[in-house]
């Protein structure tokens, strides 16, 4: 497991790992706020749900690093802190979440 620190990615940087296929994007919002719109391939797991041995599972199977997002960077931040120590791969957050991706010009799909 790592003790690494959480990396913060803007926009740009995220849209980099998306295109290079390098990372599992979880967005942590409730399911209504997941529904309105998300990043593509993003997994919904809401904080009010978290369930770190799923992750960690995740984590195995996929052998990529993580990003979370949620609105604003907020919750998701948490959600990174708090399973960064159970996780052997690089913990990333979006830095100022969903608003700043969609205010920097990427696109939300809805479901």
């Amino acid at each position: 497991m790592t003790e690494e620190p959480v990396i913060f990615v803007d926009s740009g940087e995220l849209d980099q790992l998306i295109s290079n296929r390098s990372v599992t994007l979880i967005d942590v919002r409730e399911a209504d706020e997941f529904i309105s719109g998300h990043i593509a391939g993003a997994i919904n797991m809401p904080t009010s749900n978290f369930d770190i041995p799923a992750l960690v599972d995740l984590a195995d199977n996929t052998m990529t690093d993580f990003v979370f997002v949620c609105a604003v960077g907020q919750r998701s931040f948490g959600a990174a802190n708090v399973v960064v120590p159970h996780l052997d791969c690089l913990v990333m957050n979006l830095k100022g979440g969903l608003q700043s991706w969609s205010r920097d010009g990427f696109g939300l799909v809805r479901d």
